[in-house]
């Protein structure tokens, strides 16, 4: 009988040797170096569909999407002080190019938020996500590959839209300010590590440690810690997390200046995640408490809040280069 039990027992050991051995692979690729994908996947510009122009109180706003020659379009909307007219010919002022990535939800809706531009030029960036954005439960895990390939995709696209930006008639290209606010913060940090074009980086209601901010992120959804830890663990893998985290980044910023706007009551992120992401930069950087909650479009006060302070650190109003 000693012998079927000794098979039994080298079966069971090899095949959870091969199990390991699995999990070890899926989890190598899952966890990948993502910059030669982010080189790739950016490509170059091929062609630019544009939206007729609208107006609002405060400014005016066009809708674009830009095309890259390997199949990644991003979708951003552009807007411009009411004066503003780069087709005419008189009008051939530069202003500073304000990129904005905000939160998850208000994509190229952002800058709406932002309102009145202050004499430059504000572009917020849609995020390329192509899944069911009302999935909830069992029916988030089949979004998960779409979730995946949009948190990759990201950085290209913004670097695939500084190409179509940096050709605008009234851009200066040496004032390209790139602002990562509360979700965008960690793209906006790749963003500005990979391409030299951005002058300055702005991370307002950001934090380092993408697990920390995901198991923070779950709280109010899953009560049990062992549960959220293990959900904020799985998804940080499955989205790359480890990779994507801005802290990981942010060093290559410099010597181009990051400035971090914080609020002192962010309920979002923890106060550990911007300690983290605030040693991991190089200086030049400057950190700024603003009073407050976190980031909210229900909030307006703490939004008018943060752009105030931005154009005054910014040592700015209404910026025109001759």
């Amino acid at each position: 009988m000693s012998r079927p039990r000794s098979r039994a027992w080298r079966w069971f050991f090899a095949s959870g040797l091969l199990l390991v051995g699995a999990a070890l692979v899926v989890v190598a690729w899952l966890l990948r170096d993502p910059e030669p994908y982010f080189l790739t996947r950016r490509s170059v510009l091929l062609t630019v569909d544009t939206m007729p122009s609208r107006i609002d109180e405060t400014a005016r706003e066009q809708e674009v999407t830009v095309h890259g020659a390997n199949g990644l379009s991003v979708s951003l909307a552009v807007r411009r002080p009411l004066d503003s007219d780069p087709g005419l010919a008189a009008d051939t002022a530069r202003r500073h190019l304000y990129v904005l990535l905000g939160g998850q939800s208000r994509g190229k809706d952002a800058g709406a938020l932002v309102g009145d531009t202050r004499g430059n030029v504000f572009a917020s960036i849609e995020y390329p996500y192509d899944g069911n954005a009302r999935a909830n439960g069992m029916a988030l895990v089949r979004e998960v590959p779409a979730i995946r390939r949009a948190f990759l995709d990201t950085p290209p696209s913004v670097m695939l839209a500084l190409d179509y930006l940096l050709t605008l008639p009234d851009v200066d290209t040496a004032h390209v300010e790139l602002v990562g606010a509360s979700f965008g913060a960690p793209f906006a940090t790749i963003v500005a590590a990979l391409d030299p074009r951005v002058t300055r980086l702005w991370l307002a209601h950001g934090g380092g440690e993408s697990y920390r901010l995901l198991e923070r992120g779950l709280e109010r959804r899953i009560g049990w810690a062992p549960l959220r830890a293990l959900t904020a663990g799985t998804a940080n893998l499955v989205v790359s997390g480890p990779r994507l985290s801005p802290e990981k980044w942010i060093a290559r910023v410099s010597p181009r200046p990051v400035v971090m706007l914080n609020a002192d009551d962010d309920e979002r992120i923890p106060r550990r995640s911007v300690d983290a992401l605030w040693n991991a930069a190089r200086e030049p950087k400057q950190m700024v408490w603003l009073p407050g909650l976190h980031l909210h479009a229900g909030r307006p006060e703490t939004l008018e809040e943060l752009v105030v302070r931005m154009f005054a650190i910014a040592g700015q109003d209404s910026v025109r280069t001759p």
